[in-house]
């Protein structure tokens, strides 16, 4: 007997055991996962740093097993390697456009759908309109999804205003500055009052910036070139008749000399809210552009705003999702979290003055007041809301940047004089036969 009862617990023993390591390899100790490697590109590491700020941190089941690889490229070859390499059917998981490239990226066929990778349209309702038309195809389709919005506005000198203008309420200014006749006007008289010492703006490319906007999506119809002659004259004339009363000061935008005509010596300049990002951490110091050594000049917190006839897009970042990921899931989340999530994306908006891509979270944000010296006092979210929300236009096509920069280059030689207004206008139809015969055909010669 008692050796059957040895017997007995032996196998009692044994099978125990048996039912402990099934019930260990069926969840008791979750094997690892493998690690996933997740390919980002951009252009510079200001997405790296967001990532690993704001999304990493509050992610962490996502992310457990997650190896984030930066690809990065030079802004000048940039987007025609993103279409390379998705062509190519190198991995990328997600990648990053601006405005400019937003038109191709949108184009692609290697680009997913929002919608395929499970972002819906009542996620995307707070987005500002202009965001989704330049994320989205000639169908409509939106494939990209920014989640920092640059709308433009101007930023006007108050006191040369009030001394060469007589104009010391902001609202008077955006009266004057409302259409194209009215902002050559207050040109001509701010040359006249000053005896010219005073530019309206440093250059024509910056005015260039209103008239691209103005064209989204009218360059071409049905495919070919439909701009009209007169069209091309308006734009034309405008930069030939500020460039008869000497508005503009010639610096390169950005360069040094830019930055001393601001200070002295020119009335307003086209601005985005990157140009001027104000954070906690520089104890309400400009940053970007605008950095504390500039602090010291004579314009600093002497600027106003004014929206600029017709209103203009200056940068912004846009996320995409290739067709061929195998990581959907990751790219979905990192999409929606950063241009869908109103509380992540306040979140990120306060702590880098960031002007992100929700019309509900910046209308909250500009509620809060806070300050930017720049604006003698204003906020940066009460400046652009009006500006991001007004902007509207047609989604533009692969060709508009390319036709737009075609026609400035006519400007320039119209403007200075070089050439006829019936030759500028050939010239224009010429080159962009030269460049894109599949949208146009050859221009009759002048005689």
């Amino acid at each position: 007997m008692i050796r059957k009862g040895i017997i007995r617990t032996i196998s009692l023993l044994l099978a125990a055991a048996v039912v402990m390591a099934y019930v260990t390899s069926c969840g008791g100790d979750k094997p690892k996962k493998p690690v996933v490697t997740f390919r980002i590109m951009s252009w510079n590491e200001d997405f790296k740093n967001l990532m690993e700020t704001y999304f990493v941190p509050r992610h962490p089941e996502l992310m457990e097993n997650v190896r984030l690889e930066w690809v990065t490229d030079e802004i000048n070859v940039y987007r025609r390697s993103v279409q390379c390499r998705l062509a190519e059917g190198e991995q990328i998981d997600l990648f990053l456009g601006n405005h400019q490239m937003a038109p191709f990226f949108a184009a692609d066929n290697n680009v997913a759908a929002l919608s395929q990778i499970g972002i819906h349209e009542k996620e995307l309702a707070d987005q500002f309109h202009f965001t989704r038309i330049l994320g989205s195809d000639g169908n409509g389709v939106q494939k990209g999804s920014a989640f920092s919005a640059e709308p433009g506005v101007l930023l006007y000198r108050s006191d040369y205003a009030e001394k060469y203008l007589g104009i010391t309420h902001q609202e008077e200014m955006e009266e004057k500055l409302s259409s194209w006749d009215s902002f050559v006007a207050v040109a001509q008289t701010l040359s006249q009052q000053s005896g010219g010492k005073i530019k309206m703006l440093p250059n024509s490319a910056e005015l260039w910036k209103s008239v691209e906007c103005a064209m989204y999506g009218l360059w071409l119809s049905d495919g070919q070139l439909s701009v009209s002659d007169d069209t091309v004259a308006h734009w034309l004339n405008i930069v030939r008749e500020l460039n008869s009363i000497k508005a503009f000061a010639g610096v390169k935008t950005l360069d040094d000399d830019w930055y001393s005509k601001l200070d002295s010596g020119v009335f307003c300049f086209y601005a985005a809210p990157w140009l001027c990002r104000s954070t906690p951490a520089d104890r309400a110091d400009v940053t970007t552009v605008f950095s504390s050594a500039r602090r010291s000049g004579s314009s600093f917190g002497k600027f106003k705003t004014s929206l600029a006839p017709g209103g203009f897009v200056y940068g912004g970042s846009w996320l995409y999702c290739p067709k061929n990921t195998g990581h959907k899931d990751i790219a979905a989340e990192i999409i929606r979290s950063f241009t869908c999530d109103r509380e992540f994306m306040k979140r990120m908006a306060l702590a880098e003055m960031q002007y992100v891509n929700n019309a509900k979270v910046c209308d909250e944000l500009a509620a809060l007041k806070i300050p930017n010296p720049l604006f003698d006092g204003l906020d940066v979210f009460s400046v652009y809301n009006p500006a991001a929300s007004g902007l509207e236009f047609a989604v533009p096509s692969v060709y508009d940047a390319s036709v737009s920069d075609l026609l400035y280059e006519q400007a320039k030689a119209y403007g200075k004089g070089d050439i006829r207004l019936r030759q500028a206008t050939y010239n224009f139809r010429l080159n962009v036969w030269k460049k894109h015969e599949e949208i146009t055909s050859e221009p009759q010669r002048i005689g």
